[in-house]
């Protein structure tokens, strides 16, 4: 279970859930980023949904994407994020 606004949402309501990037980046620094590596799959396919719920969620609060990207860099381990030189091409490209 996620906690959004002190309480506890099962991730099917996820999708309801509209967030602030105060809330977004805690969930970014609280997010378990290597789900993909777990043998147990139901421990996979949680992860895939929580970040699809984040990627959601960036895309709603923020106008361009390289400012999503940013905020997640910013929000996540090292070695985790988006490459620099994809943001800077979006950054190019006015996105």
């Amino acid at each position: 279970m996620w906690t959004v606004n002190g309480g506890s949402i099962p991730p099917t309501l996820l999708k309801n859930t509209i967030m602030n990037k105060q809330e977004l980046a805690e969930m970014l620094q609280k997010l378990d980023h290597y789900t993909q590596y777990s043998d147990d799959y139901s421990v996979v396919k949680q992860g895939i949904i929580k970040k699809e719920f984040i990627l959601k969620m960036m895309d709603e609060l923020f106008d361009k994407k390289s400012e999503a990207l940013e905020f997640y860099n910013e929000n996540t381990p090292d070695g985790v994020g988006y490459i620099q030189s994809y943001i800077d091409e979006l950054k190019a490209e006015g996105n």
